[in-house]
């Protein structure tokens, strides 16, 4: 007896397959447009995977003054060659720093004119490792680690405070002071 109730539901199992295959195709509902507020319940559960990594952001995106000293750095230490290497540098000086700067090396006090386009003969050569320098929570420029500096023919290296100010939401180098 079981048997024959196994075989009869086999059979009709085999049956109703044959029967659906041979049904044509029935297109595809168009997709429900109603949005659901409820999120769906699968009853497989779901695999999880490492999240994603998160698209890098720019470095210094949230600090704009890092930008502007950073511009400003490698538009003077540009604006020593000649031609259009040089008017290069002394454009992003422009763009990033005060009509004059104070630069302060050893003691030594000048002027760069950077509305004019001219140095006293000071070259930067180098900078590295920069740092937001802060007075209390006031920012108030940034730091060098290292700046290599060429007055006349006299080479001078130490560490450099690059001085800013935030004028109508764009900072601006004002001064330099080398140790």
């Amino acid at each position: 007896m079981k048997m024959t109730v196994l075989s009869a539901s086999v059979a009709a199992l085999v049956l109703a397959s044959a029967a659906r295959a041979d049904e044509p195709a029935k297109p595809a509902s168009p997709p429900d447009t109603a949005v659901s507020t409820a999120p769906e319940k699968s009853a497989a559960p779901e695999k999880t995977s490492a999240p994603a990594p998160s698209p890098k952001k720019e470095a210094s995106s949230d600090r704009p003054y890092v930008d502007a000293a950073i511009a400003f750095l490698k538009g003077f230490a540009q604006s020593q060659r000649s031609g259009e290497a040089g008017d290069t540098g002394w454009a992003l000086a422009k763009e990033n720093g005060a009509p004059k700067v104070a630069l302060k090396v050893a003691g030594k006090e000048m002027e760069i004119d950077v509305a004019g386009a001219k140095s006293p003969d000071a070259h930067l050569m180098r900078f590295q490792k920069l740092s937001t320098l802060r007075e209390g929570g006031t920012v108030k420029g940034v730091t060098l680690e290292n700046v290599e500096m060429k007055i006349g023919n006299d080479a001078h290296s130490g560490k450099a405070k690059v001085l800013m100010e935030e004028k109508d939401g764009k900072w601006i180098v004002t001064s330099i002071e080398v140790d």
